[in-house]
């Protein structure tokens, strides 16, 4: 039982305290009584000569020092209201290591105060602060207390603030990224790998101290809660970084590249090969981390080996690779220039495959064309026939090698008639593709036979 003293002084710091959280109180005068009565409580705590008063001044002080935080967070902290924000918050933390480590002392209800403020000022945004500097002093203060008290709850905001201000980091690095300014994010990203290490460490800690989704459900930070969260955090701090890099060895090579397209004959060779580096260099980089930036770098070198090399199969080889690449992004089509030129380069490559076939095909068929003269005459003179009869006569004339039935489809319900479905399956007999392994002779008379079936099944359409 509190000493009669301490009781009245008690008192005393209650009167000021309903004062000041009655209705119709200013937030400025709400926190000007409650700095009050927190200066009554240092007063009494100077006082206390028993470890039970002390622990009754600090518990009572506890909650009035969670009140004038929650004056300061109701009312939207300023930049000039930090450092004493900052100032309260290391004498809430200070004065919970006392109470934390003398848990005798009211310590259930001074837990959940503590966690509503704490929870409140780590994890929510200030616009009218610097919110950077402020989570990095924050920071700094959980640091001292965690060192102090074994406190989970301390070691989990302190987890989350890092989580927080690492996400900031990664995100201004994105965004300077996007502006083309690749090398200051790669610097701001590579200035953070030594605290990114002792993060994951942390997140080890938090495992083995027990703390899980059921805590921080606890703590009212259920949703904070994911497992291997810096872990997650580390790996996109890695691939971001490697897409700075990449990218920063993409546009030195695209400057050789051009050089070796612009300069002397006898300095060509020297810049293509640095082009080459620089664009092997960054493929190492990306391989496996952004689909994006690793499709552009088979593109660069696709285009290395086309222009400068002059070896279209192996260009051809590393388009087709950077497409099917970006077909992992599917349905959504990569935002950069190189997809479109992959696509381009490939169709381009294979209609000048598809065109040199065909003048060696051509070459090849006119001779045959010439051999063939009687038969394709007696084709063309068969013209005249019905539909049925013309289709009689080819099977008659030059069975077809495909596998399918001897003799013409006939309708049976007008067997003096062929119908379009079964003329149409005339036509797959002599279709070029499934005649072109039967020799060139029969390939050519089968090009000639489709074309004039062909010409007849448009007839019966109508077209």
């Amino acid at each position: 039982m509190a000493s009669n003293w301490l009781q009245k002084g008690l008192q005393d710091v209650e009167s000021i305290v309903q004062s000041a959280t009655q209705p119709g109180v200013g937030n400025t005068l709400r926190k000007e009584r409650l700095r009050a009565a927190i200066r009554s409580l240092r007063m009494l705590e100077r006082s206390c000569e028993s470890k039970g008063d002390l622990g009754t001044v600090l518990s009572r002080l506890l909650h009035v020092q969670v009140q004038l935080l929650e004056a300061f967070r109701t009312g939207g902290p300023t930049k000039q209201d930090m450092p004493e924000l900052l100032y309260q918050v290391e004498e809430v933390l200070t004065v919970w290591t006392w109470i934390y480590r003398n848990p005798q002392c009211s310590f259930d209800s001074c837990s959940f105060a503590l966690r509503s403020a704490l929870r409140d000022f780590a994890l929510e945004h200030f616009t009218g602060l610097d919110n950077d500097r402020y989570l990095h002093s924050l920071r700094e203060r959980l640091e001292t207390a965690g060192r102090k008290c074994e406190d989970p709850f301390i070691f989990s905001v302190l987890f989350e603030v890092t989580y927080i201000i690492l996400d900031t980091h990664l995100r201004q690095a994105v965004g300077l990224f996007g502006k083309g300014k690749w090398a200051m994010a790669m610097s701001m990203l590579k200035g953070r790998e030594a605290e990114l290490d002792s993060f994951a460490e942390t997140e080890e800690k938090r495992v083995t101290k027990g703390v899980g989704e059921a805590a921080y459900a606890m703590w009212g930070m259920g949703d904070y809660y994911i497992p291997e969260k810096a872990m997650m955090l580390k790996r996109e701090y890695e691939i971001q970084s490697s897409v700075c890099r990449a990218t920063q060895l993409l546009h030195v090579g695209d400057l050789n590249f051009q050089q070796s397209m612009t300069c002397d004959p006898d300095d060509m060779m020297a810049y293509a090969l640095l082009a080459q580096d620089d664009y092997r260099a960054a493929l190492v980089h990306i391989m496996g981390q952004d689909v994006e930036t690793e499709g552009a770098v088979l593109a660069r070198l696709a285009r290395f080996h086309a222009k400068l090399l002059k070896l279209p199969v192996v260009a051809h080889q590393l388009y087709l690779r950077a497409i099917q690449l970006a077909a992992t992004l599917a349905p959504v089509l990569p935002r950069g220039q190189w997809y479109n030129d992959c696509v381009q380069a490939v169709q381009a490559y294979r209609d000048a495959l598809q065109a040199e076939d065909l003048k060696k095909w051509e070459a090849i068929r006119q001779p045959i064309l010439e051999k063939l003269s009687d038969q394709i005459k007696k084709l063309n003179d068969a013209k005249s026939k019905s539909n049925l009869e013309f289709s009689k006569f080819i099977f008659a004339e030059w069975p077809p090698k495909t596998e399918g039935p001897t003799e013409v489809p006939i309708d049976p319900e007008d067997p003096t008639q062929i119908s379009k479905k079964a003329f149409l399956k005339v036509i797959q007999r002599y279709h070029v593709d499934k005649n072109q392994d039967k020799g060139d002779e029969w390939r050519v008379m089968s090009e000639e036979i489709s074309k004039a079936l062909t010409a007849r099944y448009n007839v019966m359409k109508g077209m």
